[in-house]
């Protein structure tokens, strides 16, 4: 799991902000959950393989579970799993965690059911399950926050070989996904928590002065909190954002990201001016351009100094194991 993905399920441990995401999202800002009524649950599971002798066990784990009550009676249980990176396994990945979860509940059932032992007939007996019995249901949502859009599967017949006019098609009993894209713009109004501001960034995570534009047009990110603040700097990798906050920290507590636009534009262009001049020496050296041709190059267009230039040169072609 990576750095961006940790972040993002580390910021929606909160219940207010999970809750947030999915009345926002999924439920266009009908307030479906309440977060006083979410409870934390495990999310690993165990799986058992036997063969002959031998009891293999493999765990699974989800990113994150939540049970939903009312008055004491656990009415759904809710399972987020964050991607920042395409899986095409995602639609048969969520059927499987929501798999492991019904027989797990199965077991706990069967258990109790066999310790009383009050069975009614043969085949309650059978299944280790009373008539009335009944399991709860589990809804798995995928949230995908990578920056390349998101072209995978987004069922599990997305997934399948079907052959032409095949008359079992209509039999396929498909298992569609709930994906949330934070790749690109939503309805952010339906939001209510500070986790519309992190999500309303991610869209211009390709364009840094589109971002800069943004939040300049939005008060909301002259009074972030500390998690909102964090959780920017990561997914848009804006490190310095993280070094300078107590130097845009007010007295209220909160902070202005306002303030630190310009110098996070400007950390925009130099990354894209270095990629430029690394392009230029790999594809010259690629060509079999000489030194003093891709010297001249770098003082040309990117107005460097011989000094400067020829530290460059030095740094990349060393790092291609190519020196000229």
């Amino acid at each position: 799991m990576g750095e961006k993905n940790d972040a993002m399920l580390k910021y929606l441990e909160d219940d207010h902000r999970f809750a947030d995401l999915l009345n926002g999202a999924v439920f266009g800002g009908v307030q479906v959950i309440d977060p006083k009524q979410i409870e934390n649950v495990s999310g690993n599971y165990t799986e058992t393989e036997e063969g002959g002798k031998d009891i293999r066990y493999r765990s699974r784990s989800r990113d994150v579970i939540r049970r939903m009550k009312d008055s004491g009676t656990i009415l759904r249980l809710v399972a987020l799993e964050a991607q920042e990176t395409v899986d095409y396994s995602m639609p048969l990945r969520c059927m499987n965690y929501d798999a492991q979860e019904y027989f797990r509940q199965l077991r706990v059932i069967q258990r109790e059911n066999g310790r009383e032992g009050n069975y009614q007939n043969a085949s309650e007996r059978l299944s280790g399950l009373h008539r009335t019995d009944r399991l709860i249901p589990v809804y798995t949502v995928c949230l995908y926050h990578g920056i390349q859009p998101w072209d995978g599967p987004l069922a599990l017949s997305d997934m399948m070989r079907f052959e032409k006019d095949d008359a079992f098609r209509k039999l396929f009993r498909d298992y569609p996904m709930l994906l949330i894209r934070a790749d690109e713009q939503m309805d952010y109004g339906a939001f209510r928590t500070p986790l519309k501001e992190l999500l309303a960034v991610l869209p211009f995570r390709k364009d840094r002065k589109e971002m800069r534009e943004y939040i300049r047009k939005k008060e909301e990110y002259k009074r972030l909190d500390r998690d909102t603040l964090e959780a920017i700097a990561v997914m848009t990798d804006h490190r310095k954002l993280l070094e300078k906050a107590e130097m845009y920290q007010n007295e209220e507590g909160s902070y202005d990201m306002h303030e630190e636009m310009d110098s996070f534009f400007m950390d925009g262009v130099e990354e894209g001016r270095e990629d430029g001049i690394r392009a230029l020496i790999l594809d010259n050296l690629e060509l079999g351009g000489s030194r003093e041709q891709i010297l001249r190059k770098l003082e040309k267009y990117f107005g460097l100094t011989g000094e400067k230039a020829e530290g460059y040169l030095e740094r990349y072609s060393r790092e291609e194991g190519c020196m000229v």
